[in-house]
């Protein structure tokens, strides 16, 4: 049998171009621009839409085939899933009812102006409804994680202006679950997958459950792990939990990405918060999962963000891109900062905590992602609202640093 020394070089080029090779090419780069992003303190996400987008915008064409690009649709679908059920994960009741009065304010005017803003430019411009509701959404939706990374590099966690963000924060994820819960039933109505009738009932049968299992099933479930000691056990109930209330809620029309965010809900306020007394067991589900999900999952997703943005849709709308960017931004900062007024606080303090919940990086992009998927917006809109996102996720941490570096000056 003769060499074939083409056979040798095509072989290992043919397996980096299959699914598994390119995710091993993605994830790689995606660890090298989170690392380049963390230390210029610039949220990682940042870098991982960056590699989506030059993995679209030099190799989509060249090395992704229509099986490594489903591949990463439906890796990024499971991404989705867990990114919702840590947003639910996130809503901390007790904090939110303490704090409700006191950050109501907030969270109403930094989520109303922008998104009346954007879903009136929106229409403005002759965009559909649908389209300016959507549009609306994602410049109004904040990203709390990134803003308690600002916090905790400045050691201003327990601060005054660190109880503020967080508490603002706690009201706005409870709001953002009733929020985006509507948002994704209305995109499912506006599908025509299911008509409103069948929708209510689903709503009905999916609360139902999700109490039963609350209240009944979990209860018990966790009677028996806890006599095992079993951390693992622990954490693929909450893994079982999450995937089935996602698969039932899309059952029921309702999408997957309600149950998912329930599922948060319920496996923070059962597992963790009812058995305090045992915190490894908190630590063990929150890590791991967390582990799993942003480690692999959800970069995953932000990649695919990333290989759906055009950048000539950006380049050929130039001022659409930054009017959205605009809107979120001067919406957010101002929309707190009249609220702290409002409460007979500091403008320049409310101008700071604005700053510090303007970063937007997560839910507004599984939103936007949806609706691409759906043909709800063009890949146009898409990419205006992923280069806001990027944006403003660049933008807020910079500002924000420079604002308290510039408070404790005028201290000192």
């Amino acid at each position: 049998m003769a060499f074939d020394c083409n056979y040798y070089i095509a072989c290992p080029f043919n397996a980096f171009m299959a699914p598994l090779g390119l995710l091993v090419i993605s994830l790689t780069l995606v660890y090298i621009f989170s690392e380049v992003c963390r230390h210029f303190n610039i949220p990682r996400v940042v870098g991982q839409i960056f590699v989506g987008i030059l993995l679209g915008a030099f190799a989509k064409q060249l090395v992704f085939s229509s099986e490594s690009l489903s591949t990463f649709s439906n890796l990024a679908d499971v991404g989705i899933i867990l990114l919702f059920f840590f947003t639910g994960f996130e809503v901390n009741l007790k904090e939110f009812q303490k704090h409700f009065r006191n950050s109501i304010g907030i969270s109403i005017l930094n989520t109303a102006i922008p998104f009346i803003a954007g879903t009136g430019l929106s229409l403005y411009l002759g965009y559909g409804l649908v389209e300016a509701i959507i549009i609306g959404i994602c410049l109004s939706v904040s990203s709390t994680a990134v803003s308690i990374d600002f916090l905790e590099e400045f050691g201003m966690l327990k601060s005054r202006i660190g109880n503020i963000i967080v508490t603002a924060g706690a009201v706005d994820d409870f709001l953002e679950l009733i929020f985006i819960s509507i948002i994704v039933t209305f995109l499912q109505v506006s599908i025509g997958e299911s008509p409103l009738q069948s929708l209510f009932i689903g709503m009905l049968a999916f609360i139902g459950t999700a109490v039963i299992i609350r209240f009944l099933l979990l209860p018990f479930v966790l009677g028996v792990i806890q006599k095992e000691h079993s951390s693992a056990g622990l954490f693929m109930i909450a893994l079982v939990l999450t995937m089935a209330m996602a698969t039932f809620s899309d059952y029921l029309g309702l999408g997957s990405l309600i149950g998912a965010l329930i599922a948060g809900v319920i496996v923070r306020h059962s597992i963790i918060i009812e058995r305090h007394r045992r915190p490894w067991e908190a630590h063990e589900i929150s890590k791991t999962i967390h582990t799993v999900s942003f480690g692999f999952l959800v970069p995953i997703f932000f990649v695919w963000v990333g290989l759906n943005t055009d950048l000539g849709s950006i380049f050929a709308k130039p001022i659409l891109s930054f009017a959205f960017a605009a809107i979120a931004i001067a919406g957010t900062v101002i929309g707190t900062a009249l609220a702290v007024s409002w409460e007979r606080g500091k403008w320049s303090d409310g101008i700071l905590v604005g700053w510090g919940v303007t970063a937007k990086g997560d839910v507004e992009l599984v939103v936007a992602s949806l609706a691409l998927k759906n043909g709800l917006i063009s890949t146009e809109i898409f990419s205006a609202l992923i280069f806001m996102a990027f944006s403003t996720t660049v933008i807020a941490p910079i500002v924000f640093r420079n604002l308290i570096k510039g408070k404790l000056a005028l201290r000192a």
